[in-house]
């Protein structure tokens, strides 16, 4: 069977800092800014493990729109995080399916230059939380839709069991698991070095 999906949710913890709206491939994140280093990347999953909480940090311009503040997860097979890393660094959280299913909305990616675009974007519909404008054919493909991204609108507030797996560098590995037994984090979560997404 064709495997273009994920049974995990994978949330990036090292965007690049500032305010990225508008922009319409990661290519251009790389412009503005770079992804946080391993150390500021590392922290914030420590940072999400003890409070149980993916904070409502990304906000877009869709149109004239401004969407509320999301959180969002990407839907993409294991062996395709190495892409990302590019732009969202090193170190990430991965979500059951199921709870993801429940509680986000697949975003919806739009074409900037949809010739019927401003007239989807009327208004303050409540879907417009969930569209995505990018350029669907850039230099080497690096489009927005290649992260089938899965957004929640404020925070997300998840309990320890929901969580599947989380990839770190192979240094911080002791530390985070000592961070989630210390916080009493079930003991089957998958705590995986990048080197085997580097190597797989």
């Amino acid at each position: 069977m064709q495997r273009y999906y994920s049974r995990i949710y994978w949330h990036f913890t090292g965007s690049p800092t500032g305010s990225f709206t508008g922009l319409l491939t990661p290519d251009e994140l790389l412009q503005k800014s770079q992804p946080k280093s391993d150390d500021e990347s590392v922290a914030l999953v420590e940072s999400i493990i003890e409070s149980q909480i993916l904070k409502a940090t990304g906000e877009d311009q869709v149109g004239s729109y401004k969407t509320n503040a999301f959180c969002c997860t990407t839907d993409i097979p294991f062996k395709d995080l190495l892409n990302h890393s590019v732009y969202y660094g090193r170190a990430a959280i991965g979500f059951k399916a199921n709870v993801i299913h429940d509680l986000f909305i697949p975003v919806l990616y739009l074409s900037a230059e949809h010739s019927e675009r401003d007239q989807y974007l009327n208004g303050d519909h409540p879907i417009n939380d969930f569209i995505k404008l990018t350029d669907f054919q850039p230099k080497k493909g690096h489009t927005f839709y290649r992260e089938r991204e899965w957004r929640h609108i404020g925070d997300f507030r998840f309990k320890k069991e929901d969580i599947a797996a989380i990839v770190v560098p192979d240094h911080f590995l002791k530390s985070i698991r000592g961070v989630l037994d210390y916080h009493h984090y079930p003991e089957d979560i998958s705590v995986l070095s990048w080197r085997l997404i580097e190597e797989a």
